[in-house]
């Protein structure tokens, strides 16, 4: 009966194997060139028609990369800016059957309609591909769709998850330590807020004792309320006078972290030996722009300034915000911005030139994605809520986000919860101790 079995299994296989290569399936090298011609991608020199060259086609457990050399007179971004024509084109009603593919179905006596049902499986199954470019054009074709869900997974130390990707679902995590400094950035409802979520509740779990967050959230509180009233929170703000002062508080606590490291002969607070950790995490920096504040003057009493305009406020949280980024790596004070406005001037410059890590969900334009990632494809993304582009100095990947439920919040917080320091205490220490900021070489 098994050996029965498994002739049934090799010759079904066999024969599928024999219909897909007559009927040309799988074959995505003819079909890519064949959309690459139909979608304008060629390009006429005279009489001779200039196509991409494959130069490398490798086989993955996930599906197949291709490598070609782009033809003169056209650039990657005319290829991303056809990439949905590629993809739809490559999804057709035929399907192959990898080998990979039939050896989880179980030797029984419901083979044949195991392999119908694999083979329907297959059909309605979506083709889905990434374009990248490392001197060559990169065509990344999986046979099988990303996940849309994925649910929260652990970290370790200051390492905290960020997504999945497409291969065999790899874990990526980011190393607070390796990149102190983060932007976040992607249209509304994408799953920033999600993610910073995320962030949060993964430090307090991996690191309890030694992480201190100072928060702005500047959604109304609508986002970051939750973490008012516990031990690891320094201070938090709901408005942008409310935040200068938790960024002055911060950028002092920056400076007093300094001089105890210097006093014990140590360059950071690794060498120092020091566990605390500061994380000054800010929902929605477009708020904080000074050029968006519709009250732009000071009002001043004999030369003084009795009452500081919105714009002067704005200007002071954004000098903090960069004071704390260009100086903050090595004492232990990691700088994360988040936006859904990713124009020029929503990011501090010097905050986003010292950020080598980024990740971006969907936003509207090439421009928008420009901002945040320095280059497109966060345009291109799908409207997925938690797909993502990550991004760091030397990679770039779609990631999968991870869903952070609230329960896992309230379980988190919940050995923690006390009363925090009022934002007005924090206020009135703020100018019974006003803050100076000095003038280095990197100011």
């Amino acid at each position: 009966m098994f050996f029965e079995t498994v002739t049934t299994l090799l010759m079904g296989s066999l024969a599928l194997q024999a219909h897909f290569s007559k009927s040309g399936t799988g074959n995505d090298s003819k079909k890519l060139n064949k959309i690459f011609a139909l979608s304008g991608l060629n390009v006429k020199d005279g009489t001779q028609t200039l196509t991409a060259q494959q130069m490398k086609k490798r086989n993955y457990s996930w599906g197949t990369e291709y490598k070609y050399r782009i033809p003169l007179g056209r650039s990657f971004e005319d290829y991303l800016n056809k990439q949905q024509v590629i993809e739809a084109g490559l999804n057709t009603r035929k399907v192959k059957i990898q080998l990979g593919d039939l050896k989880q179905l179980k030797l029984d006596k419901e083979i044949i309609t195991n392999i119908k049902n694999l083979y329907q499986k297959k059909l309605t199954e979506k083709k889905e591909i990434e374009l990248s470019y490392d001197g060559m054009l990169v065509i990344r074709v999986y046979e099988e769709p990303m996940p849309k869900l994925v649910s929260m997974f652990e970290g370790s130390k200051w390492a905290v998850p960020i997504g999945i990707t497409r291969e065999k679902n790899d874990r990526v995590l980011h190393d607070f330590e390796k990149i102190p400094h983060f932007v976040l950035g992607g249209a509304t409802r994408y799953g920033k807020s999600n993610l910073l979520n995320g962030i949060i509740v993964s430090l307090i779990k991996q690191r309890p004792k030694h992480v201190k967050l100072h928060l702005v959230d500047l959604k109304g509180g609508v986002e970051l309320c939750d973490y008012e009233n516990i031990e690891q929170t320094v201070n938090i703000a709901y408005e942008p006078e409310q935040a200068r002062n938790v960024l002055a508080n911060a950028y002092k606590e920056m400076r007093r972290m300094q001089e105890r490291v210097r006093a014990v002969g140590k360059k950071n607070v690794q060498e120092a030996g020091i566990p605390e950790r500061h994380f000054i995490i800010i929902d929605e920096v477009g708020e904080l722009n000074p050029a968006e504040a519709v009250d732009k003057k000071d009002i001043k009493k004999e030369g003084v300034v009795i009452f500081k305009s919105e714009k002067t406020i704005k200007e002071e949280c954004q000098k903090f915000m960069s004071q704390i980024s260009r100086l903050g790596a090595g004492l232990g004070f990691r700088l994360i911005l988040a936006t859904q406005y990713p124009t020029g001037d929503v990011i501090p410059r010097q905050c986003k030139q010292n950020s080598d890590a980024k990740l971006c969900f969907r936003v509207q334009s090439s421009t928008a994605s420009n901002i945040v990632l320095d280059g497109p494809g966060a345009e291109q993304l799908p409207q997925i809520k938690g797909r993502a582009i990550y991004q760091t100095a030397d990679n770039k990947i779609i990631v999968q986000t991870p869903l952070t439920e609230p329960d896992i919040i309230e379980s988190t917080i919940e050995p923690y919860i006390r009363e925090v320091k009022p934002v007005e205490a924090v206020e009135q220490e703020a100018r019974t101790n006003p803050i100076v900021i000095e003038k280095t070489g990197l100011s």
